[in-house]
């Protein structure tokens, strides 16, 4: 599991040393646009709460407890 942890944070490491290498703060369009790295961080914490929000929504809404599918039984 270090392994992939690792990995990741070499490759989100590669992608904004590449990024701040090839950087053209000129043709940003918005102003976050001109911050390295900027799309890197947006899109992790977009996915983190595509996850955490989809697990509180099977926990609250889609999941039953295990006493109650056996009293309906």
């Amino acid at each position: 599991m270090r392994r992939w942890w690792a990995l990741a944070g070499v490759a989100a490491a590669a992608s904004v040393a590449a990024e701040i290498a090839t950087h053209d703060a000129a043709h940003a369009i918005l102003p976050w646009h001109a911050v390295p790295g900027f799309d890197l961080v947006y899109g992790f914490a977009g996915c983190v709460a595509i996850v955490v929000v989809s697990k509180a929504l099977g926990k609250a809404w889609l999941q039953r407890d295990e006493d109650d599918r056996e009293a309906r039984r």
